[in-house]
């Protein structure tokens, strides 16, 4: 039966496309970038320097190798300032197969220093005390920034205010991931 209406309809005279008002519209979109930031052979333990750990009250950063076999391959970083009370980790991944669109529609779009900025979850962590956000910096890369109270001790502690800290630490690497571009 649909073959017989496909024949039918391909032996009519194609009609004109539809007025602009009647077009689908395209899912959501991500705003242009200010300008790209290619992810490729960058530490992403690098990325946060002595004078902003200071100020995330955080130690040094320990490097964790990622997937190569995934579209969300690339390098990570977690930095915490555990054994203090309450705890706080950040975590900074280079994305290196996957755009921050991969999140659009989850939660409104932020923007970080001029980059729009994707927030989602993630599946096991209490969205209350964790954050995930995914910065585009380029075509196909994402920078992403997460942080987590993982004991759940932080007064106060809520969704917004997750993201308001990874957001915080996305500007950090922005910032000097600029500075290591422009070089």
């Amino acid at each position: 039966m649909l073959g017989v209406a496909a024949c039918a309809v391909a032996e009519q005279s194609p009609s004109p496309p539809p007025p602009a008002s009647q077009a689908v519209p395209a899912g959501p979109a991500l705003p242009p970038r200010p300008v790209e930031l290619r992810l490729d052979g960058v530490d992403p333990c690098s990325l946060v320097t002595v004078a902003q750990r200071r100020q995330l009250g955080v130690n040094q950063g320990q490097a964790a190798r990622g997937s190569e076999s995934s579209a969300l391959r690339g390098n990570s970083c977690v930095w915490s300032n555990i054994p203090d009370s309450p705890d706080n980790a950040w975590s900074g991944r280079l994305v290196l197969g996957q755009g921050a669109e991969y999140a659009l529609g989850r939660e409104p779009i932020r923007t970080v220093d001029g980059f729009a900025a994707t927030t989602t979850g993630s599946m096991g962590s209490d969205p209350a005390y964790y954050c995930l956000m995914l910065v585009d910096v380029a075509s196909g890369q994402s920078l992403v920034a997460s942080y987590d109270n993982g004991s759940k001790d932080y007064p106060g502690m809520n969704h917004k205010l997750a993201c308001d800290k990874a957001q915080q630490l996305a500007s950090d690497m922005l910032s000097t991931l600029r500075t290591i571009k422009q070089r």
